[in-house]
């Protein structure tokens, strides 16, 4: 698959990401075992032969040992960071192996926890692994496989597609803060609803931004989708009142309405996104038939916070997450899953129209740890 390869090579291109965690927390044992097994300095090393021959070691022969033992420190300084583990990552990953004891455990909590993947399911994780392996001795690709399956087990019951009733008009409003990808998912996903034969609207309610317009009208445009629009500044919820209307005098089936990205923590925004709603249930007190809250992955732990409170606005139907290109901390998606239990409808990559994929749970367990995606659960 073309979107899973491109997931985790973008979840594996920059830093602090699980799978070379595990490649550090297995390798940091291989080279204390070298090390333990090695002697302490080079006059050991010829102590030890000399002992073996019965010959004590001459006063020249001492003194080039202690020379070597005074540059010895000079040339370990000189070494370029990551020499040992460029040494371990050419030796077969199956020879690799480390206990799996409490100092292992405590580092793999750790690396999760770093990864946003969150404190409560990072030990949920560790624990489950615990069980079945503890004392065992592990290679980087069967830790992976552990915690690919851990992740899997997780986050399985969360994919689903957003909800869709046949022969009526659908109204799905997308929520979220500033910048976290609204008006971009929504254009990507209106094609992509198009594709299926389906006839879609998009409605501009973001009145504030101008940009915001502009955006939405660019990609309304690329994908040949009509848009509704009001003027600047104008009531956010008069624009989907007539959007509305004109989708059902059209035989729209599907109507998209992006919104003001409002601060979940901003109380007279939130009032605002809940008078569209209102104004939305007087034309169909069913709808919004899907209430879509757009993530910015690169937020961290912080949309948490973002998912209570537009739960509590709202009433958040499923997560689109964004921007997984932009960091290595795809855990995120994992806490979520965790805690809310809601529907993960899609996952975002970039700009490009196919840059949005529907959530698969194994994929993404794969490629978040670096497995290939024919790694069975």
């Amino acid at each position: 698959m073309k979107f899973f390869k491109k997931l985790k090579e973008k979840l594996f291109s920059t830093s602090s990401k699980i799978g070379s965690g595990l490649d550090k927390i297995i390798d940091s044992e291989v080279k204390d075992s070298k090390k333990m097994n090695e002697p302490d300095s080079i006059l050991e090393k010829v102590d030890s032969k000399g002992s073996e021959t019965g010959q004590s070691v001459s006063s020249s022969k001492t003194k080039n040992v202690k020379e070597l033992e005074n540059k010895s420190p000079k040339r370990d300084k000189e070494k370029k960071p990551g020499f040992i583990r460029k040494i371990l990552s050419s030796v077969d990953t199956i020879s690799r192996r480390r206990k799996l004891d409490e100092e292992m455990l405590l580092d793999l909590e750790d690396l999760l926890i770093a990864s946003d993947v969150g404190v409560s399911t990072s030990s949920l994780i560790v624990e489950r692994i615990r069980k079945d392996n503890y004392s065992k001795e592990l290679s980087v690709e069967e830790l992976k496989r552990l915690i690919s399956v851990e992740i899997f087990n997780i986050v399985k019951s969360s994919s689903g597609i957003p909800k869709y009733n046949e022969g009526k008009l659908n109204i799905w409003l997308f929520i979220g803060v500033n910048g976290s990808g609204k008006t971009t998912t929504i254009g990507k996903l209106a094609k992509q609803e198009k594709e299926k034969g389906r006839k879609v609207i998009v409605a501009a309610g973001d009145t504030f931004r101008a940009a915001a317009v502009d955006q939405l009208s660019i990609w309304s445009e690329r994908s040949g989708i009509p848009m509704v629009k009001g003027e600047e500044k104008s009531d956010p919820a008069s624009v989907v009142f007539k959007a509305i209307e004109k989708a059902r005098n059209e035989g729209v089936d599907l109507l998209m309405i992006d919104t003001a990205g409002r601060l979940q923590n901003k109380t007279g925004l939130m009032e605002e996104l809940e008078k569209i709603i209102r104004v939305i249930k007087k034309q169909d007190d069913t709808a919004p038939h899907n209430a879509i809250l757009v993530l910015d992955a690169t937020s961290g732990q912080n949309v948490h916070s973002q998912v209570d409170i537009f739960s509590k606005s709202a009433g958040v139907s499923g997560i689109i997450m964004t921007k997984l290109d932009g960091t290595a901390k795809g855990g995120v998606l994992v806490a979520l899953a965790d805690k809310f239990h809601l529907p993960i409808h899609c996952v975002g990559l970039g700009e490009k129209m196919d840059d949005l994929a529907p959530f698969d749970p194994k994929l993404f367990a794969n490629a978040i740890v670096g497995l290939d995606q024919d790694i069975d659960e």
